[in-house]
């Protein structure tokens, strides 16, 4: 054994410092509160179809007066809802169209869903990838070995897939040894095509009654197939090249 990997074995056994243990019981308490007040002050009671339908008129009155302020809150709240992977993207997205309608809605959303990865991202590397390697080392170098093969397009078969939560991906992503700028370009890239569907959908609110219109089959089988595009462009080029 090298004297790197002594080090490394030494620093594993001692476990973290004392200053980055605090700090990830903070992060980790912050998280646990928002989750918890999310749900105790029954805000996510506002988080569904019905309230959207019951409050888009009254929403829409304050975004016309008010469009700047309501931009940066719709934006901000998303962010944190998203960072700690509560599962309300589809509903924040169908407001963004509702409220901001088609383009801005777009902007906004797309803006709010790739920062709210981001940080749920790192927020499961910094906390819990220690905890996972100690404990799941197996599972975790069999994940990492997919993702050092297919890794990019593994992530945007997710991304596109319109059975994969959003919320469950970027945490995942976070305990493999995907690179940031490499899963930051592909979420831009997997995220646009639902964002723009559940916005433009939310445009149209009023004509939909139940969230079932949004996704017909045809649509569905569509998007499935645009999600398993990537990894079968990826076997066919392995395929040529092995020939």
């Amino acid at each position: 054994m090298g004297s790197d990997d002594r080090k490394r074995q030494v620093l594993d056994e001692a476990g973290p410092p004392t200053g980055s243990l605090r700090n990830r019981l903070i992060l980790l308490a912050v998280f646990a509160a928002i989750v918890a007040g999310f749900y105790l002050s029954g805000l996510y009671e506002y988080f569904s179809w019905d309230s959207l339908k019951a409050h888009r008129d009254a929403w829409r009155g304050f975004v016309r007066d008010n469009f700047t302020l309501s931009a940066l809150l719709f934006v901000a709240a998303s962010i944190i809802l998203m960072s700690v992977s509560l599962p309300v993207g589809s509903i924040l997205s169908l407001a963004a169209g509702a409220l901001f309608d088609l383009w801005w809605g777009v902007g906004l959303i797309t803006v709010a869903s790739n920062v709210g990865a981001v940080l749920a991202f790192l927020s499961s590397r910094y906390l819990f990838r220690g905890f996972m390697e100690r404990w799941f080392r197996r599972l975790l170098a069999w994940v990492d070995r997919g993702i050092e093969r297919d890794g990019a397009m593994f992530l945007l078969m997710l991304r596109l897939s319109p059975v994969v939560p959003f919320f469950a991906v970027n945490p995942t992503m976070g305990l493999t040894k995907m690179r940031l700028r490499t899963f930051i370009v592909i979420s831009v890239i997997g995220l646009l095509p639902s964002c723009f569907l559940y916005v433009m959908a939310g445009t149209m609110l009023a004509k939909l009654e139940s969230p079932k219109d949004i996704l017909s089959t045809e649509l569905i089988v569509i998007l499935s197939l645009l999600a398993v595009l990537p990894l079968a462009m990826r076997w066919l080029f392995r395929k040529r090249t092995a020939a």
